[in-house]
């Protein structure tokens, strides 16, 4: 299916399925949108060091990732009203809603076809993340043949989204972070050792490249928008570490606690940018954003480091599977299972 095709029928779909208030639901779940097997998006930077947005460019990007948007937010928000949800039956509705939509775009080999550029890649390996993320949270409520379609699809996908990355000519930068991320999810949605293995690395890879002081080389060469890149690594980066410690494997304190190193400096950049602007030679563009959740799964697990004002930012984002604060208690259970 064309990215550009359905933005209306993906907006009635989405509108059709929300909840209005605690307690009640305002209709039974739509079906779910045509699966999307090839991706042509356009890169929305104007500029080859990826630090000024082109207007045009990024309304292109955005009509094009609309319906891939609205179907990862769908999925991950009805994870998690079943793990909110007043009664049993609520839950088991929910569950059935995400796990529903999932099944029919892993039976329809979505994200497994052409990817016209490398844009188009880094979009199939956030939203990896995000519905392996979400699944996790349903998987205890899914049908044996549900399991067994969606969780094969997710080992294709994270090999598909991981072969972009084989090419040398490709930046290990964010973006094998959150392939990272993409990698532990499924290896732990699907119950695929090779796949936490390769995420392993990947989280050994992040930890190496931050520098005694906190940076990441390849993000302060983004120039203005230094910090903001800082901001939108740690949220993978984070949540890898806590997936590490659902296996009882403890990725913070890897390189000698770099990742304390990268939430440190990245949370003074936000409160002052001045840090970033020198770090990076050059004034930071205003506004850069915190990116999402991190600070929650961080804060909770040190709160002695966490003491002071807090970054503001949103505890949810569809690329960690909806919220952080219902993530973490499903990945506890993990760790005690």
């Amino acid at each position: 299916m064309r990215l550009l095709a359905r933005h209306h029928l993906a907006g009635m779909i989405v509108a059709a399925s929300l909840w209005i208030g605690p307690g009640t639901a305002a209709a039974a779940c739509a079906p779910p949108p045509e699966p999307v097997v090839d991706l042509d998006i356009p890169r929305f930077y104007g500029d080859a060091q990826g630090s000024v947005i082109d207007p045009k460019q990024l309304a292109l990007h955005d009509a094009a990732v609309n319906l891939l948007k609205l179907f990862v937010q769908e999925v991950a928000a009805n994870a998690d009203r079943a793990l909110t949800a007043p009664t049993e039956n609520r839950a088991r509705e929910a569950a059935a809603c995400a796990l529903g939509w999932v099944e029919a775009w892993a039976r329809g080999r979505a994200f497994l076809g052409r990817m016209a550029q490398p844009q188009a890649e880094y979009q199939r390996k956030w939203d990896l993340a995000g519905i392996a993320l979400a699944y996790l949270k349903v998987r205890p409520f899914a049908r044996g043949e549900q399991r067994a379609a969606i969780e094969p699809w997710l080992v294709s996908y994270a090999d598909a989204a991981r072969a972009f990355f084989d090419d040398p000519r490709h930046k290990r930068n964010n973006h094998w972070y959150w392939l990272g991320l993409g990698m532990a999810a499924v290896g732990l949605a699907a119950d695929s050792p090779r796949h936490w293995v390769e995420a392993r690395a990947i989280m050994q890879d992040a930890a190496r490249d931050i520098a005694a002081d906190g940076t990441l080389a390849l993000e302060l060469a983004r120039g203005g928008r230094a910090i903001h890149y800082h901001a939108f690594s740690t949220m993978p980066v984070v949540m890898l570490a806590e997936l590490g410690a659902a296996r009882g494997e403890d990725w913070y304190e890897l390189n000698d606690g770099a990742v304390h190193r990268l939430v440190a400096v990245t949370r003074r950049g936000l409160a002052d940018p001045a840090v970033f602007a020198a770090l990076a030679g050059t004034p930071q563009q205003p506004n850069p954003g915190a990116g999402a959740g991190w600070w929650v799964a961080y804060a909770r697990r040190f709160p002695e480091r966490a003491a002071g004002a807090a970054p503001d930012m949103k505890n949810s984002h569809r690329w960690l599977g909806g919220d952080v604060h219902k993530l973490l208690p499903v990945l506890a259970r993990a760790q005690k299972s």
